[in-house]
């Protein structure tokens, strides 16, 4: 159990974490009557996240006092952190918010006890349908490479269509 100092430091950490971090997502890692991630997994899960975002297990309460200090959009309407049934976790990042939230959907899939019940990202509230989404779209290189190719598409094709007007135009000697 931890002393109040503990709790008050926990505290300090998650409020300053919320504050400056692109995206937050709310977890749980075991819940009653369930097999819950075991120690492994929990430092695989950590090792996946390292460099990119941080994974923090607290109590609900310091939980629930962090975010009534913020005053974030939506934040109040979809956070019940005492309805999120099991042990929670919190995922903090300062970087590429789809890039986390892929590989925490990637874990997720391998691992079923890791669940999400939303997130905070760019101040506002995800809900976990929303977060899920963000999760599984394409990365950020496959999204360029699509576009890319759209935008060659018309280019090589006119640049076909001409070439073969060219041959048919010409009389071949």
């Amino acid at each position: 159990m931890k002393s109040k100092s503990q709790k008050s430091q926990d505290l300090k950490k998650l409020k300053k974490e919320l504050e400056k971090a692109t995206i937050s997502v709310f977890t749980t890692f075991s819940r009653v009557g369930e097999k819950g991630l075991s120690v492994a997994q929990m430092r695989e899960l950590k090792n996946s996240l390292r460099g990119s975002a941080e994974y923090f297990v607290t109590k609900k309460s310091l939980i629930e006092k962090a975010l009534e200090s913020l005053k974030f959009k939506n934040l109040n309407d979809g956070v019940d952190v005492y309805g999120i049934e099991g042990s929670m976790g919190m995922v903090f990042s300062e970087g590429d918010a789809y890039a986390v939230s892929k590989k925490l959907y990637e874990f997720a899939k391998k691992n079923p006890a890791l669940q999400f019940f939303g997130a905070i990202f760019d101040k506002n509230f995800l809900a976990k349908d929303a977060f899920m989404e963000m999760a599984k779209m394409p990365s950020r290189e496959t999204l360029i490479a699509r576009l890319l190719g759209m935008m060659k598409y018309p280019i090589s094709g006119l640049a076909i269509i001409l070439n073969e007007v060219a041959k048919k135009k010409i009389p071949t000697v």
